[in-house]
């Protein structure tokens, strides 16, 4: 029985925390690591190459969960958050206890699907709280979403280079302890839920296409872009995306309604977080930690994993009071302006980043820069775009398609960094800050294409397509 019988202020406060620890035990997970990525390469005996394709999986199966969120309107939103928690816990309890890279990465297979608790956490504080009060709260959450308190990085680099990574998933599986038990006491039962079918065949042929094209990505820098392998896995995936779209509009209950992305206000949003996504999390998650933790002798910043990380924070402090106030600035211009100024100024960011590469103090400056913006306003104005230009018979399509392009964009970009870096050196990694600053400039492409809305309707109201 749920403890949110009734929407007052402090219950509606209790069921918010529990948001957040459900959040926060996949982001753990998920971010707490990028400081400690160096390490678990070295403790796992893998290159550079390899902890990029693990990372790209990771987030290509988590993508792939988040292509499942729309099923969320017929099984419930509470029972698939409890799903993903249980996964995500028994996931971080794996990875802490092996010492070889099979085993760790289906621990972060187990843990990927926990991607979707924040548009699930959107969808469910949707039924519950203001308008007046939503963007606000949607602001803090979505900061929270990339680990956005300062906190994460400086535990897992002190983590780290104390007792080990290992002490990293521990934390993790205790999170998603307290977050099973919140959501289990408050979040009401059946919360969405609706009747219908499982799409299996275009959940199938969509992850088979993502693992396909993640892998082919991976694999290029140690196997070459022109190897029968490479090219085979890259025209495999693009066929069965293809598929995938063919299947989608033949299936009485498809993952993907095909004719919501018939509007250019709709689909615009999900290619921004596409590229977008690619773009900042190859810097974040991959090209950054590797960088600026290499060696000095080899061109790189030299910097141990607790000192990279607590030199990272302020950009996270800022980024987490962003997103909040991005949402007030919401309430009255609406979300695309906010977008529009994230965006453009994540991209002059990464060029920064990219010419500035032989100064850590100045590489460190622009990428505090780029975590603040691109994680408070860019983020949170996606997020906010995604619940309110969703189409009304389906308030999880354009919520469930954006956690999908962020995943898909993550493993994309990290996938297609890690391939350029596979012999580390500065020429490499200039040529793939400036592949990050590529993607980015597609996302601000899109932000241009997308039909401005009033400020009204960008804030309170779901689009009907």
């Amino acid at each position: 029985m749920s403890l949110l019988t009734k929407p007052t202020h402090t219950r509606v406060t209790l069921l918010v925390v529990v948001m957040f620890l459900a959040i926060a035990a996949f982001q753990a997970a998920a971010t707490m690591i990028f400081p400690a990525l160096p390490t678990i390469a070295a403790d796992l005996r893998a290159s550079q190459s390899d902890i990029s394709l693990s990372q790209s999986l990771f987030f290509a199966v988590g993508g792939l969960a988040a292509a499942s969120l729309p099923l969320s309107d017929r099984v419930g939103r509470r029972a698939m958050l409890l799903v993903v928690i249980i996964l995500g816990i028994v996931g971080s309890v794996l990875i802490a206890t092996t010492s070889v890279l099979p085993l760790y990465n289906v621990g972060r297979w187990m843990q990927a699907p926990g991607v979707i608790a924040l548009p699930l956490a959107f969808l469910i504080l949707r039924e519950h709280v203001s308008d007046e009060r939503y963007s606000v709260i949607l602001g803090w959450l979505s900061a929270l979403n990339l680990g956005a308190t300062g906190v994460d990085g400086i535990v897992g680099g002190w983590v780290t280079d104390t007792i080990g990574y290992s002490g990293i998933f521990w934390i993790a599986a205790a999170l998603g302890v307290l977050g099973f038990a919140g959501v289990l006491l408050v979040v009401p039962q059946g919360d969405g839920k609706r009747k219908g079918v499982v799409d299996w065949p275009g959940l199938v042929v969509l992850g088979v296409a993502m693992l396909c094209i993640s892998i082919g990505l991976g694999q290029a820098g140690s196997e070459g872009w022109s190897s029968p392998r490479t090219l085979g896995l890259l025209i495999v995936g693009f066929v069965l995306l293809v598929m995938f779209i063919l299947v989608e509009r033949t299936v009485k209950h498809p993952i993907i309604t095909v004719r919501h992305l018939a509007s250019r206000e709709v689909f615009a949003v999900p290619i921004v977080c596409l590229f977008g996504m690619a773009g900042f999390l190859s810097v974040f998650s991959i090209l950054a930690p590797f960088w600026l933790q290499l060696p000095t002798e080899a061109g790189g910043g030299g910097l141990s994993a607790t000192i990279y990380a607590l030199l990272t924070v302020p950009g996270t402090i800022v980024s987490f009071f962003l997103a909040p106030i991005c949402g007030v600035i919401a309430r009255r211009a609406g979300w695309w302006p906010v977008l529009f100024t994230g965006v453009v100024i994540s991209l002059f960011t990464l060029i920064g980043m990219t010419l500035s590469l032989r100064s850590t103090v100045a590489t460190l400056i622009f990428f505090g820069l780029l975590s603040a913006v691109f994680g408070g306003v860019a983020i949170t104005a996606a997020n906010g775009l995604g619940v309110l230009r969703s189409p009304k018979e389906s308030s999880a399509f354009l919520p469930g398609i954006n956690a999908i392009m962020f995943s898909f964009g993550s493993s994309f970009g990290s996938a297609l960094v890690g391939s350029l870096i596979a012999k580390p050196s500065l020429e490499s990694f200039v040529m793939a800050f400036a592949v990050a600053v590529a993607l980015m400039l597609i996302a601000f492409a899109f932000v241009v294409l997308m039909p401005r809305r009033s400020g009204t309707s960008d804030t309170n109201a779901a689009v009907n397509v």
